[in-house]
């Protein structure tokens, strides 16, 4: 398909009627997931076609018996051992974070390379009411620093998450469930290894649902106190990826982007077939996931820690905290105070984020600039305004930091960058990280299902009564798998060529930056603690279609 801007096409009147057309099979809808904006009613061309249903259903041949001999090893025999979870991965692929997920090493590494590293940021003062004292640090990194020289030197990290500390906790199968409320302190510690150094956990504090101040745990308490602090951890963890970092600020976020285009943008207007392989199947996948995830007796309700009610409530939340001009990858990584190198050696998923968002920006940067040549040609681009202003319109897009008229080429060249980087690397490192870290159970469990004791001389009883029993276990294995099992395609590589042959030459520009940029990930993985393959190019897909 030929790309024209409105203002030059030779027939004007056939994109209109297309317009005409698209407006209405594509409308908004505020109160599904209120005020979230949703698609009202999935047209049939967003349908997944019948390759991608086959090629999906395919990758999952081995979940159905895998669940079925799990259910047969453990049918009226209680969990009662954490190893006994690995009998839920018969069929299926071992995670490797199996191997060391009770070490303290892991638990550090998993907030700079795991599933959530949009959680961890560095601080230059300790909270108030935190509570972890000078004592506690050096009990943990030992007595050559103190806090308050690692406080001034920028060595300290803190994991948070305020935003759950509404979720009461919701049932499972008449089962009541819980959610941790910790608060976690860590040290970087230089040292002489390649990277630089490595991450280290100080302390824990677990936070009492009564208000109490709650409990504070280090490495130095016994084994078992300390492996339920970090669990406790690792199930907030779970449900801020899940609900926020990743539904709320992926999926959530980009349906208006795709709404907006199909209404404003003609189908030959060059945006929209930049954008188009970015946004396939979207819509769908994000339908379904209303329909079925977010449904009473869904996944949702059944195995997050929350109520359904409170788990959309932080969805909500979360989504709020999203804008365009927050979500520039640079910008992201300096709001966590995590953007600077020299301070913080290994963060791969910032060093590697970055290799892919430089390569987005420049051929999102040379494919505009093929039509864009003039702040005329942006000024009179009616569809392109008309696009704006409906994505930050409130019976719209209900978009922020979006501006609602688009006055410099650089200022779409960054909304468009971030489109299409959140649609593929940002998404599919949040997405598929997940069975790595969340297929086996132990290491991040969805939900408590005991209250977390008030004094410390727990025992391995009780914290099997805190992991989730089998059925809620087995679920979790079971959902992790359809949502990673797939990769649809890979960034920068699409269905069909560019009509315009200087626009495909950006493309297999754009696909030689890539390999390059494999290469190097390649290069980077030899030396890190593990291999962080989430935003390795061939591993990213273009769209939000899983």
């Amino acid at each position: 398909m030929k790309p024209y801007l409105p203002q030059v096409d030779p027939n004007p009147n056939i994109r209109k009627d297309e317009l005409v057309k698209n407006r209405e099979d594509y409308k908004f809808n505020h109160d599904y997931l209120a005020p979230i904006p949703v698609i009202d009613k999935v047209p049939h061309q967003e349908l997944f076609s019948a390759e991608y249903t086959a090629k999906r259903l395919a990758s999952m041949a081995n979940l159905a018996p895998n669940m079925l001999a799990a259910k047969a090893r453990n049918f009226l025999d209680p969990l009662d051992e954490l190893e006994e979870y690995e009998e839920l991965l018969t069929l299926l692929p071992k995670p490797a974070v199996m191997n060391n997920y009770k070490t303290d090493s892991c638990f550090a590494e998993q907030r700079l390379s795991g599933a959530n590293p949009l959680a961890i940021r560095r601080i230059d003062s300790l909270p108030a009411n935190l509570g972890i004292t000078n004592a506690h640090f050096q009990k943990s990194v030992g007595t050559e620093s103190n806090l308050e020289a690692a406080l001034k030197e920028g060595k300290l990290y803190l994991l948070d998450y305020p935003a759950l500390f509404d979720i009461k906790g919701g049932t499972s199968q008449n089962v009541r469930k819980y959610l941790p409320k910790p608060q976690a302190l860590f040290y970087w510690q230089s040292n002489g290894v390649a990277n630089g150094g490595s991450l280290h956990p100080v302390a824990i504090k677990l936070n009492n649902d009564a208000g109490t101040d709650g409990l504070i745990y280090t490495p130095d308490d016994p084994y078992l106190d300390w492996f339920l602090a970090k669990t406790s951890v690792q199930i907030a963890d779970g449900n801020h990826q899940e609900l926020g970092s990743h539904f709320a600020y992926t999926h959530a976020v980009m349906a208006p982007f795709c709404i907006a285009t199909a209404r404003q943008l003609a189908a030959n207007h060059p945006i929209a077939l930049l954008l188009k392989p970015h946004f396939r199947f979207m819509l769908f996948d994000n339908d379904l996931g209303r329909t079925h995830f977010l449904q009473p007796g869904g996944p949702v309700d059944e195995f997050m820690a929350g109520s359904l009610e409170e788990s959309l409530t932080f969805v909500v939340k979360t989504y709020q905290e999203w804008s365009v001009d927050k979500f520039v990858f640079p910008t992201l990584m300096k709001s966590q105070n995590m953007d600077d190198p020299d301070v913080l050696p290994h963060f791969p998923f910032r060093d590697d984020g970055m290799l892919i968002w430089n390569a987005i920006h420049k051929f999102v940067t040379d494919y505009l600039q093929l039509y864009y040549k003039t702040s005329q040609d942006l000024s009179e681009d009616y569809e392109l305004q008309n696009w704006a202003r409906e994505l930050v319109a409130q019976d719209g897009g209900r978009v922020k930091g979006m501006p609602d008229k688009i006055e410099t080429i650089d200022q779409l060249i960054q909304i468009i960058t971030v489109v299409v980087f959140t649609c593929a690397p940002f998404h599919s490192a949040l997405n598929f990280s997940q069975y790595e870290y969340m297929a086996f159970v132990p290491n991040m469990p969805y939900a408590a299902y005991h209250p977390t004791p008030e004094s410390k001389g727990v025992d391995m009883q009780t914290i099997m009564k805190i992991l989730p029993p089998f059925k809620q276990a087995a679920d979790q294995v079971m959902w992790t798998h359809i949502l990673t099992s797939y990769h649809y395609d890979k960034l920068g590589y699409y269905d069909e060529e560019f009509a315009d042959p200087l626009a495909q030459e950006l493309v297999v520009q754009f696909q030689q930056n890539l390999h390059d940029i494999e290469r190097k990930i390649d290069i980077r993985n030899q030396t890190r603690p593990i291999p962080y393959n989430f935003l390795k190019p061939s591993q990213i897909i273009n769209s939000i279609n899983t």
